[in-house]
């Protein structure tokens, strides 16, 4: 039996050796040697997220906007002038080089003593052992565990110098027996392995014991190579625990909107976006909500300025939808005080088609200087057969303003606005309040919906009476369901909140079901709300997002009826815009190019004078399109414009004027193959 654990401790330390032999390992070639360099320095406390999103970097301007995110990320006073986190760790990097470097062929903090160091910082102990003729030049140091990342109270780590000579290695117990740091000659003529261990002993017995276990409390009870190896692994894996990546997460959306001297403001934030129906349609409801709000005195106001950054990209990375808009918040003397221990919310609404697509969301705090930035993945099905929606959980429910009954609100629906927070958390009680919605049904008899409470063994906590579907069911096979339940009692614990469609004979035809936590103590849950209201469904606007998520996708045939639609709403430019832009995809020239006039005749917008341009050319009325050019390059120049007004020159056999167009385009934009085959034809006609 002991043979058998002792090989089943071998293999896991020699996966968790191999993953200590390439944790530096995955570093692009071509990245250039000072990040090459700032990546090794940096991996005992680099994440594997922040590594990837590093190495997924293409610009040095972008490295360096992450090298100055992460240092601030650390900072624990990012108050104060000066980065503690980032001195010590400079300091630790000083003393390995300066101690663990002899001998070795690395600087010291890249050896494997140097990482530990740079890890775990300096031991309450080390003891050397480099004189001694028994053994080899080795290190025994201990260690305070930091318990809440899933480290031992105390433990040791022996570093060995193998044969005496080169680098100091990691000394991994029970797979390696206390041979390894005793010189061969001490017991050549033994034959009882117990010999080393006696060697061991008799310089030290706490040495001895940490051969065995580097848990401390485990060392003189014999073999415990399991628990080094999970103390090993534990150790390697601590700055996955230890420090948050939230920011790097989503670096790859914010990098581009957000300055470097918000760096040491990023705000950890909760976020919950939902799918739910409207009128018929499909809307992200979503709530975010940041750590904290900072607000700016204004005479007698509290003021703070947000700007919002909303991006849809699909699986390929593909832009679907972005928006940008800026929120002032108000707030006079009474407002901010009942608000100020409260978290806040921005809650807003986003109509969506089928699909899967990234969400991300950026808030800028521009008077504040500080930003939260968020990701998550929605996957919209197709609007076909029965369905339910996510199950929400709200901290209780109250009536809509009278003003906004007939608008679009997050998280409101016929008039009752639900208390929905993007944390699962609930406190002893509360009510909570089960919602959901469902589509493509059929009212049947004895069909019902349900819903319950159940605790993590999986047993009934609460349920609420059925509800008869057809009472809840509305036109279109659409439903509205919603239950109450009172927490007072109820054991803190991890639940499921379940709902059901049951046919008669409790066959479940539909379920949904979500998670909570009832907290031990009462706490303020709520936090307070800054919801956008909309115009109800359909509107100009949501009518033209849904027309510019269509055309992005490849659906330009589905989104000119929506268009068409939104502009009988209202006449909107942008809206005029992307119909000559569908349009022109679909082949119906003429109609872009009057939708496309329409636009730039009222403001000579660049846009529509490159769909202008872009139509009369697939028209061949080379003299048309060149007029809008020519205007075009009157101001900002474009290589797309350029290489357009050129074909429209060669058409007219007018190569020699096509030439500095030509050269002028590859002059920006060296690598056009095409270009330069015109231009090459150019020169031999001019």
């Amino acid at each position: 039996m002991n043979c058998v654990k002792k090989n089943k401790g071998a293999a896991v330390i020699v996966s968790v050796m191999l993953a200590a032999g390439l944790s530096g390992a995955a570093v692009k070639n071509d990245l250039p040697a000072v990040y090459k360099e700032w990546l090794e320095t940096v991996d005992p406390i680099l994440t594997s997220t922040e590594r990837d999103v590093f190495l997924s970097l293409t610009k040095d301007e972008d490295r360096e906007k992450f090298i100055k995110f992460f240092w601030k990320q650390h900072d624990p006073f990012p108050d104060t002038p000066e980065n503690e986190f980032y001195r010590e760790y400079m300091n630790r990097i000083l003393f390995a080089d300066r101690n663990f470097s002899v001998g070795a062929h690395k600087k010291g903090h890249l050896t494997e003593r140097g990482q530990f160091y740079l890890m775990l910082g300096p031991p309450l102990e080390r003891e050397r052992y480099v004189t001694q003729s028994d053994i080899w030049p080795l290190e025994l140091w201990f260690y305070k565990g930091e318990t809440a990342y899933g480290l031992p109270a105390y433990f040791y780590l022996i570093f060995y110098q193998p044969d005496g000579i080169g680098d100091f290695r990691l000394f991994y117990p029970g797979v390696e027996g206390a041979e390894k740091l005793v010189i061969p000659s001490v017991y050549a003529e033994a034959r009882q392995m117990t010999l080393p261990a006696d060697t061991l002993r008799k310089i030290s017995a706490e040495l001895a014991s940490a051969s065995k276990s580097y848990v401390a409390s485990e060392g003189g009870g014999g073999l415990s190579s399991l628990s080094s190896v999970a103390l090993i692994a534990g150790i390697k894996d601590l700055k996955e625990k230890k420090f948050s990546d939230a920011y790097a997460r989503s670096f790859l959306s914010f990098k581009d909107f957000v300055e470097t001297d918000y760096s040491d403001n990023f705000l950890a934030s909760a976020f919950k976006a939902r799918l739910l129906r409207s009128s018929g349609q499909t809307f992200l409801h979503w709530t975010l909500e940041p750590e904290r709000i900072s607000f700016a005195r204004r005479g007698d106001l509290y003021v703070a300025q947000f700007e919002l950054f909303l991006r849809l990209e699909d699986p390929s990375g593909n832009l679907v939808y972005q928006s940008q808009e800026e929120i002032p918040i108000r707030l006079n003397e009474e407002q901010y005080k009942s608000h100020e221990r409260r978290r806040f919310a921005l809650q807003d609404t986003l109509p969506v088609i089928p699909g899967k697509f990234k969400l991300s969301v950026l808030l800028k705090n521009k008077t504040g200087r500080d930003f939260t930035s968020v990701e998550n993945t929605v996957a919209i099905a197709e609007e076909t057969g029965p369905r339910l929606s996510h199950l929400l959980l709200s901290h209780g429910q109250g009536p809509v303003a009278e003003a906004e009954r007939a608008r679009l609100k997050p998280f409101a629906f016929n008039g009752v606005q639900l208390a929905f927070g993007a944390r699962p958390e609930f406190t002893p009680g509360e009510t909570l309040v089960c919602f959901l919605q469902g589509a493509g049904l059929e009212a049947a008899a004895g069909r019902t919906v349900t819903f319950g409470l159940y605790g993590p063994d999986g047993n009934s906590v609460a349920a609420a009476d059925p509800k008869p579907l057809e009472d809840v069911l509305g036109p279109g096979g659409e439903m509205e369901a919603s239950a109450r339940f009172d927490l007072s009692g109820v054991k803190p614990e991890y639940y499921e909140a379940r709902a059901a469609v049951q046919e008669a004979d409790g066959r479940i035809l539909l379920s949904a079901a979500e998670p909570f936590v009832l907290l031990a103590q009462a706490a303020p849950m709520i936090p307070w709300t800054l919801a956008r209201v909309r115009d109800a469904f359909p509107n100009a606007e949501a009518l033209t997002i849904l027309a510019t998520q269509r055309f992005t996708t490849g659906g330009s045939d589905r989104a000119v009826p929506l268009l068409e639609r939104a502009l009988s709403l209202k006449d909107d430019p942008a809206a005029r815009l992307l119909l000559a832009k569908t349009l022109y995809s679909l082949n119906r020239y003429e109609e872009s190019i009057a939708a496309a006039k329409a636009v730039y005749e009222t403001g000579g917008n660049r846009e529509a004078g490159k769909v202008l341009a872009l139509g009369l050319t697939a028209l061949k009325d080379w003299s048309g399109a060149l007029v809008y050019l020519e205007q075009l390059l009157e101001g900002a120049i474009e290589v797309e414009v350029l290489n357009l007004a050129a074909e429209c020159l060669l058409q007219l056999g007018r190569p020699g004027e096509a030439v500095p167009l030509l050269e002028r385009s590859l002059g920006l934009v060296p690598t056009q193959p095409a270009v330069q085959a015109l231009l090459e034809r150019a020169r031999k006609k001019s």
